[in-house]
């Protein structure tokens, strides 16, 4: 009779450790379900803007100024090296018409308001600029220089590091038997409110005999910068066509990534609260489990004591 009452507790105290075995199983399955859940947390945490990309993070939208930051702007002042006065910069306007529409593969682009004006006649001027919202920026005007502008404003105080990779320059070409060897490069830098931050001059490149005003050997290369803003600061990238804007084309790709700020501390917070009530939860399951056991073993030991 005694041999079937310890058979009995040995049968108990396994069902009762599988049981604990489910419930703490049951139990690292929600911390780890948790863990999961606020892992998109890092996203808000890490935030990263792109523009250029054919899959852009936060980037921008056409037809709206401001989207996750983003603004497409212009100045008629050039030639300064690089250097922007913020306060003569203007914002675009969206046009459904923009600078010679009928020489580029689309239609709508973002264009200063005097090239979107009533009556302006883009050939007389010899005007090709194009700004399309996705990182081309051509300054392209033979008759007056008019200055292509990028903005970025920055949605808290924090540091944001900014990585610019270009292909610009001026791009002599035949079109149609007609030659334009105009230009005389394209500064690109990179400023804030504040000042310049980087910069780099590309010169003409090699005549392409196309009808597409591109070239694969067109002056390429990467900017970069980390830098410190307050809300509402913003960051610039000026296409500036010196002196002469003639066949100046320029095209982008930009990222930008937040690496300190409130929404940082907060992800890392959270991060760090997850971590230590995940590692409290499998401590306190650990030492369950060990207690649980124990009690069987303990019990058959009192039991075969008593006999």
């Amino acid at each position: 009779m005694m041999e079937a009452d310890n058979s009995d507790i040995t049968d108990e105290g396994a069902e009762t450790m599988k049981g604990t075995g489910k419930k703490a199983a049951s139990l690292i399955l929600i911390v780890l379900i948790c863990m999961m859940a606020v892992m998109p947390v890092q996203a808000f945490g890490n935030k990263k803007w792109t523009i250029g990309y054919e899959k852009n993070t936060n980037g921008p939208e056409k037809k709206a100024q401001g989207t996750n930051g983003w603004y497409f702007m212009y100045s008629t002042e050039t030639d300064t090296d690089g250097k922007l006065n913020v306060s003569e910069v203007k914002e675009c306007v969206w046009s459904d018409r923009g600078s010679c529409w009928m020489w580029y593969d689309y239609d709508e682009m973002w264009v200063p308001d005097i090239f979107a004006a009533e009556g302006y006649d883009c050939l007389n001027t010899k005007c090709w600029w194009r700004m399309d919202g996705n990182g081309i920026m051509d300054p392209n005007v033979t008759e007056g220089t008019v200055r292509s502008i990028i903005a970025w404003e920055a949605p808290e105080d924090g540091t944001y590091s900014v990585e610019l990779a270009y292909t610009a320059g001026s791009l002599p070409f035949d079109w149609y038997g007609k030659d334009y060897a105009a230009g005389d490069g394209v500064t690109l830098s990179l400023c804030t409110d504040k000042g310049m931050l980087d910069s780099v001059f590309c010169g003409k490149a090699p005549r392409a005999s196309s009808k597409k005003k591109k070239a694969a050997d067109i002056p390429e290369g990467s900017l970069g910068r980390t830098v410190t803003l307050k809300e509402g600061e913003r960051l610039y990238v000026s296409a500036d066509p010196g002196a002469d804007g003639g066949s100046d084309v320029a095209d982008i790709q930009m990222k930008i990534v937040q690496e300190k700020g409130e929404s940082i501390r907060s992800f890392m917070l959270t991060l760090m609260m997850v971590c230590i009530a995940a590692i409290i939860v499998l401590v306190t399951l650990g030492a369950i489990l060990i207690i649980r056991s124990r009690i069987p073993r303990e019990e058959e030991g009192m039991r075969d004591s008593e006999e």
